[in-house]
């Protein structure tokens, strides 16, 4: 499928100002029917990208940018560190995207990527949500949430969803919808 054939290609570019580069399909719509979540692929234009889902929204990113300069990335990451079960969950979490990430790619691309550079590779199966490689930490609550809200697990997206939650009315979309 020709990804830019998609009902949903141009109001996705307005979403995140720029070409959807990568994308696979949209895994999630908000409550008003517009794009929230694409899902990337991992490896296009002999490029990585290790962010599979990625948050169109432009509410929710805004809303996001604030709390992550209110300081909740590292609000939540001492939550993490002072609770096993919810650093255990994150890192099991991790471990499942990068496989889910894996499992995208044919065994050419894979090969592929071997020429081009072993450290890709390594990047791609063991990077965890956002392609954060130190899994133990916290890179950006927009992979996190975007992760959440399609797999309904990632604790972390979900804190950062429940504090946020769709709007009860919102037209940004519908506005960006306008000029097509």
């Amino acid at each position: 499928m020709n990804i830019k054939d998609s009902k949903h290609y141009n109001i996705i570019k307005k979403q995140i100002e720029r070409e959807p580069e990568g994308m696979v399909e949209v895994s999630v719509k908000c409550p008003f029917g517009y794009p929230a979540v694409i899902k990337v692929y991992p490896f296009f234009k002999k490029r990585v990208f290790p962010t599979t889902y990625w948050l169109t929204c432009p509410y929710l990113n805004k809303e996001i940018s604030i709390i992550e300069e209110q300081g909740w990335i590292e609000k939540i990451q001492k939550q993490i560190n002072n609770n096993k079960v919810l650093k255990d969950k994150l890192e099991k979490l991790h471990k499942k995207y990068a496989k889910k990430r894996m499992e995208m790619l044919k065994k050419v691309e894979i090969n592929e990527i071997k020429e081009i550079s072993l450290d890709i590779l390594y990047t791609l199966k063991e990077s965890g949500i956002g392609g954060i490689k130190e899994k133990k930490g916290i890179k950006c609550l927009h992979t996190h949430t975007a992760d959440y809200l399609v797999n309904n697990e990632n604790p972390v997206g979900k804190i950062i969803f429940e504090k946020i939650g769709w709007p009860e009315k919102c037209s940004i979309c519908k506005e960006l919808k306008k000029d097509d």
